[in-house]
């Protein structure tokens, strides 16, 4: 038996036998997401199961001018909580305030141009798309999700859910997205740090609004995504900055040792290289994202019902491009494939080649026509007549470019 079907089961099973509705139904949402491309018609009948329940599955947040509050909730009074319904629970005996969890927390702005320094969004949107992942980080988020889903548990034995989580890698490789994906996986408000207003050229500004933001962010469960986290976090050997970025980092790597495990904080960097060192070991959980081999290119191909053949091929000529550059090539094609009433993979090579000649430079318009045939499934021979050019040279060319080796 597949081991994520498995884990659903038992995770299901668990959250039956304890009576847990809403965790229960939080769960089989999850499992149709799941199920949605391997097994539609299972899917569709997990949907009509889940409609046939009033019982809700997501926490209410209140947005008004500039604060944020949790709506009580209408429904099924004696539910067992959901994640965000515990973690406030936890937090209110914590600090003694059992009956402040339903207090407004006060969205901070920049004193000076009263401009907010986060965006809240929630709920993040269910359909947003699963991002492309390597193994080893598919594995780490899976096991992420599955502490969160079970915080009560790990709480009740003295433990935590991871509370932090670094992510490391070129920038268009889907970090962003992965924090917006955690965040709706476990129907947490989306905090984003707004790096353009934080950041001030006044003296001890940016530290006092990094600060605030964090402060509002431990006020009530979410996801709070620093992104661009190296603007803040750099290395405090480097000479060039002022003792306020040095003293910054001091206070942000408190607040990543402080972080209740009632939230989850999220770091993203396209420049790992420019951290300070102390960042790394103050994150429960570090992933580094890679560009995409051509294995992963070819599936986020077909993945948009482009054909697997010619997915292979192109997936040859757009190694080393990261997954947001070749989605946009994707999406103009398939605009230009619905107004020109042409093949999607007629107009994806057109897109490619366009591309390899605004993006990348390449000049050589017998090499890029060569691309463009060899794309369209021309055979060597017959690009060889077509160019009048050696076969020979052709095969060169090809191996150069795809790597291939047959003489067709």
């Amino acid at each position: 038996m597949d081991q994520d079907i498995a884990d659903i089961v038992v995770s299901l099973a668990q959250q039956g036998v304890r009576g847990d509705s809403r965790a229960f139904q939080l769960r089989l949402r999850r499992a149709v997401s799941r199920f949605r491309e391997t097994e539609p018609e299972l899917a569709r009948r997990l949907i009509s199961v889940l409609s046939e329940s009033a019982a809700p599955t997501r926490e209410t947040y209140v947005f008004g001018g500039d604060e944020v509050r949790r709506a009580p909730d209408a429904h099924n009074v004696s539910a067992r909580p959901t994640i965000a319904d515990e973690a406030l629970d936890v937090r209110a005996r914590d600090e003694n305030t059992a009956s402040d969890n339903e207090r407004f927390a006060h969205v901070p702005v920049d004193s000076d141009s009263r401009q907010t320094l986060v965006s809240v969004t929630h709920p993040v949107l269910a359909e947003v798309s699963r991002p492309v992942w390597t193994d080893s980080v598919q594995v780490a988020l899976r096991q992420l999700l599955h502490e969160w889903e079970l915080a009560g548990e790990l709480r009740a034995h003295g433990l935590s859910p991871s509370r932090s989580l670094l992510m490391a890698g070129p920038p268009g490789v889907g970090k962003t997205m992965t924090a917006q994906w955690i965040a709706a996986k476990l129907v947490l408000p989306l905090v984003t740090l707004d790096l353009s207003t934080v950041m001030s050229s006044f003296l001890g500004k940016t530290g006092s609004n990094v600060r605030a933001v964090i402060d509002f962010a431990r006020r009530f469960p979410c996801v709070l995504l620093l992104d661009e986290f190296d603007s803040i976090a750099k290395r405090r050997d480097d000479e060039t900055d002022v003792g306020e970025l040095k003293r910054l980092v001091t206070v942000l790597l408190q607040s990543v040792d402080a972080w209740p495990d009632t939230s989850l904080l999220i770091a993203a960097t396209n420049h790992e290289e420019l951290l300070d060192p102390a960042v790394w070991r103050r994150f429960d959980l570090v992933l580094r994202f890679e560009l995409p081999d051509q294995r992963s290119i070819e599936g986020f191909l077909i993945s948009f019902g482009i054909d697997a053949t010619f997915a292979k091929s192109a997936a040859l000529v757009l190694h080393g491009q990261t997954y947001a550059r070749i989605e946009k090539i994707v999406n103009v094609s398939r605009k230009t494939a619905v107004l020109d009433h042409r093949l999607l993979e007629e107009c994806l090579c057109d897109s490619i080649v366009t591309h390899m000649k605004d993006s990348i430079g390449h000049t050589n318009a017998e090499t890029l026509e060569l691309i463009s045939l060899r794309l369209k499934g021309m055979s060597q021979r017959a690009i060889a007549t077509r160019l009048n050019m050696a076969h020979t040279t052709v095969g060169r060319h090809l191996r150069s470019i795809f790597g291939e080796t047959n003489g067709q």
